[in-house]
């Protein structure tokens, strides 16, 4: 586990320069957020359109891995609807920022360290993962708020106005429509997404860090234990299973275990905010897994190579 332990101290390097630079004042945390934003509406749907556009869907493991991970995230999803009867009828907001927490992950912790943690599989097995999975739950995170949320968006049409105006389904759309139709190279305009998706992943979890919310984590300490549980614990045994089942190898079904290990996005705080969900919740929550996932990821991905 020392050398798992190795290999991701880099991201959560980041991730503590994050906090200190916006806890020193250094950059503040106005600042951050319009870094946060530009990066929410630019740099991650760019990311995300390139890596759905150029990822080999057709190759070797790609078939039983996504799968695998569709597979073990709907049963993450099925087990969070599940728990909706366990919240007290005005508790909608609580409940969307929970069932966020323990459903989306964050691929850029673990695409960082994947070269070194998977070999050359990794990072090609993870990058096929984004466009699908980053898809699906950003569509059921969506639906889930309009249905809970304290805005009462119960429409059809207020639900798709929603999905329409998700940067990050829209990119992840518009990369699996562009594979779909093997158009790859749209020439500056490809040269431009690339580069501004080199820039997502370190400010990314740059800003994760500077998102830390230590102040959040006192409210709802049950939520947050929970959430941060089904996240950390129960989602890298399911996504592992799920993978293992349809018959990935056991290299293949690691990355889908160390998807799954991955700490809560911290895009789930922005939907919270804009849907009427619970955003202090939502901040705990994303504090919570991010700080227990120091611990946790090592020991997940460590247990799955293993």
């Amino acid at each position: 586990m020392t050398s798992v332990i190795g290999e991701l101290l880099p991201v959560f390097i980041l991730i503590v320069i994050g906090w200190v630079v916006r806890a020193r004042n250094i950059v503040s945390a106005e600042a951050f957020g319009q870094v946060n934003r530009f990066g929410y509406f630019v740099l991650y749907p760019a990311f995300l359109f390139t890596l759905s556009s150029t990822a080999d869907l057709t190759g070797g493991e790609a078939g039983p891995f996504i799968l695998g991970i569709l597979l073990g995230i709907s049963v993450m999803m099925a087990l969070m609807l599940a728990t909706r009867a366990l919240f007290a009828a005005n508790e909608g907001p609580a409940f969307t920022s929970v069932f966020q927490g323990s459903v989306r992950w964050n691929g850029f912790v673990l695409l960082a360290a994947a070269p070194a943690l998977y070999g050359a599989a990794g990072p090609h097995l993870i990058g096929v993962a984004f466009g699908p999975l980053v898809l699906i739950v950003n569509l059921v995170c969506v639906i889930v708020l309009a249905r809970w949320g304290q805005n009462g968006a119960n429409s059809a049409r207020a639900i798709i106005d929603q999905i329409i105006a998700n940067p990050l389904i829209l990119g992840c759309a518009a990369g699996l429509t562009a594979q779909a139709f093997h158009v790859r190279d749209l020439g500056p305009v490809s040269d431009v997404l690339t580069l501004l998706g080199q820039a997502a992943m370190p400010i990314a979890i740059v800003c994760v860090g500077a998102g830390l919310d230590f102040k959040a984590l006192r409210t709802a300490r049950v939520k947050v234990i929970g959430s941060s549980a089904l996240k950390l614990i129960v989602a890298p045994a399911v996504m592992w299973s799920a993978a293992t089942l349809v018959g990935a190898s056991p290299l293949t079904a690691a990355i889908a275990a160390g998807v799954g290990s991955t700490p809560t996005a911290a895009a789930g705080y922005t939907l919270a905010r804009e849907m009427g969900g619970d955003p202090e919740l939502m901040a705990a929550i994303i504090t919570a897994t991010t700080l227990l996932s120091f611990i946790t990821m090592p020991i997940a991905i460590a247990l799955a190579l293993h």
